[in-house]
């Protein structure tokens, strides 16, 4: 019988094939994410609606984009609002590369510039908004094939 590893040498367990296989499937070439334009979500605790937009609307694996991010209390006024914008790869444990500019575009609107996606997988984009030392996260998921 035929076999592909050389004399000697010990065949990979299936485990070690399984953990490579999934590996090697958030590594594939990327395509874009599907345009989103823009997207509104609440914050995990409930307290804000926060309107995200990428430009450009398709985000490219590899490929610098800006976040426009405007956060709206539910109730009440905001004090002095804070924010900060970044992304993580929950399955791989890892973040970007990068670290986006952030400025104040005025009132409750943020522009994050040259964030980069450097690889295709499940992504999670993260506005931390803290106000009056308290801070409440909203997070989407971004999927780039």
């Amino acid at each position: 019988m035929a076999t592909m590893w050389p004399a000697g040498s010990r065949r990979p367990s299936r485990f070690a094939s399984v953990l490579l296989a999934l590996a090697l499937a958030g590594c594939d070439g990327g395509a874009a994410a599907p345009p989103a334009a823009k997207k509104t979500i609440d914050s995990n605790d409930g307290r804000y609606q926060v309107e995200v937009e990428t430009k450009p609307a398709a985000i490219e694996v590899n490929q610098p984009f800006d976040v426009v991010v405007t956060v709206t209390p539910k109730s009440g006024a905001a004090k002095d609002l804070g924010v900060v914008v970044d992304a993580r790869m929950p399955a791989h444990f890892h973040g970007m590369n990068r670290t986006a500019k952030l400025s104040r575009a005025g009132g409750n609107t943020w522009k994050a510039e040259g964030l980069v996606f450097h690889m295709s997988g499940h992504w999670e984009l993260y506005v931390d908004i803290t106000d009056g030392g308290v801070t409440e996260r909203a997070q989407m998921d971004v999927n780039l094939k």
